[in-house]
C-alpha cells in the first residue's frame, strides 16, 4: 500500500500481536482456574479475570479507531482531533466498564449502573464513528466507498457482542454463563480485528492502487509483476 497508509498495517501489527497475546493467556488462566475431577470442572483454588482484556482493549480498540480515520482519509489537525476525542471516549467506556465487572457477584446494580455509564461513552463513540464515515466516505477512491459501509455494519455488530458479554451474570450466573461470556467476547474480538484489519488493508491497497501505486496495482493484478516502481 501507498506509504500514507502504512501507519494502518502497523497497528494493525500491534493490535494483532496484543489480542493474540491476551487469547492465549486467558485459556491458560481459564484451564488453571477450571479444573476436572473425573465427572465436570470445578473451580479450583485462584480467581479468573476479565481485566486483562479491559488492558488490551485499552491498547486495541485506540488504535482500530486510528486506522479507520487513515484509510479514510482524514489528515493534519483534523486527524489528531478526531482521534483524540474517540480514543477518550472508547477510555471512558472501557474504565467504567471495567469498574462494573467487579461487582457481577456482589452486587448486581452496581453492574447496570456502572454499564449505563460505559454506554455512554459507548453512544458517543459510535455516533463519531458513523459521523466521520458519512462525511469522509465521499473521499475515498477504488471503490472502497461501499466497502467502508460493510466495515461500519461490521463494527456495529462486534462491538454490540461486548454490551450483551458484559451483562451474561446478570441472565446467566453460572459456570455456562463464564463459557458463553468468554465465546461472545471473543467472536467479537475477532471480528472487530482479524476481519476489520483485513477490510482495512483492502481498502488501503484499493486506494493505492486507484492514485497509481504500483505496487498496489500488482498485488491486485492489474499491471505485470515486471512493472518497476518510478
Amino acid at each position: 500500500m501507498a506509504p500514507k497508509y502504512r501507519i494502518a498495517t502497523a497497528l494493525s501489527c500491534i493490535v494483532m500481536v496484543s489480542a493474540g497475546l491476551i487469547l492465549v493467556s486467558q485459556a491458560s488462566l481459564l484451564t488453571d482456574i477450571f479444573t476436572y475431577n473425573g465427572n465436570s470442572y470445578v473451580l479450583s483454588e485462584g480467581t479468573f479475570s476479565n481485566g486483562f482484556r479491559y488492558v488490551n482493549w485499552m491498547v486495541t480498540i485506540p488504535c482500530l479507531l486510528v486506522q479507520l480515520l487513515i484509510v479514510l482519509n482524514v489528515t493534519g489537525a483534523a486527524l489528531f482531533k478526531k482521534a483524540t476525542l474517540l480514543i477518550l471516549a472508547a477510555w471512558g467506556m472501557i474504565i467504567t466498564g471495567y469498574v462494573g465487572q467487579l461487582y457481577e457477584v456482589s452486587e448486581i446494580t452496581n453492574l447496570y449502573i456502572w454499564g449505563a455509564k460505559s454506554t455512554v461513552f459507548f453512544v458517543i463513540m459510535n455516533f463519531m464513528v458513523g459521523g466521520t464515515i458519512a462525511s469522509q466516505r465521499a473521499t475515498l477512491t477504488g471503490g472502497t466507498n461501499t466497502t467502508i459501509i460493510k466495515v461500519f455494519w461490521l463494527m456495529m455488530f462486534a462491538w454490540t457482542l461486548y454490551p450483551i458479554a458484559y451483562l451474561v451474570p446478570a441472565f446467566m450466573n453460572s459456570a455456562d454463563g463464564v463459557v458463553l461470556r468468554q465465546a461472545l467476547f471473543t467472536i467479537a474480538d475477532v471480528s472487530s480485528k482479524a476481519i476489520y484489519g483485513l477490510m482495512i488493508t483492502y481498502i488501503a491497497i484499493k486506494q493505492s492502487a486507484a492514485a497509481g501505486y504500483v505496487p498496489a496495482e500488482q498485488a491486485l493484478g492489474r499491471i505485470g509483476m515486471d512493472k518497476k516502481v518510478a
